[in-house]
């Protein structure tokens, strides 16, 4: 019987990682917005592609997730689940700061469609946020 409730709340707990990593692609849209492309660029590193259009530049960034959880049950066989995926995070830069983000790629992470953009983003955003002055 223990089994069987580890293994229903496998999938939940799936979720609730995606779930947080979903709010941390949320976040970066505001935090990242109206950065200069050098502050960008010192937090995220180097872009996978970049592209430049007049006093435009655009900077893509990849990210790949793959993880996967096998469980037995007695009589059953046995139960998979996988958790994996991707996103391509682009920052639109109009003369020198960051006018636009947009997440692509594979968007079907339960409950939490932009979750496979975390890894690009989350060290980023956690230095802006403990970088920010805090309202007491």
């Amino acid at each position: 019987m223990k089994r069987l409730h580890l293994i229903c709340l496998a999938p939940l707990c799936l979720a609730a990682c995606a779930v947080g990593d979903s709010r941390i692609a949320e976040r970066a849209r505001t935090r990242l917005m109206g950065l200069s492309e050098v502050d960008l660029q010192s937090c995220l590193g180097s872009p996978d592609q970049h592209s430049t259009f007049g006093t435009t530049d655009i900077l893509t960034y990849y990210a790949t997730s793959t993880s996967s959880t096998s469980v037995a049950v007695p009589l059953v066989g046995g139960l998979g689940l996988n958790y994996g995926g991707y996103c391509h995070a682009t920052f639109q830069i109009k003369n020198g700061t960051v006018t636009q983000i947009l997440y692509s790629g594979e968007k079907n992470a339960m409950l939490a469609p932009d979750a496979y953009c975390a890894p690009i983003l989350a060290t980023c955003v956690h230095h802006l946020e403990s970088m920010a002055p805090r309202a007491d």
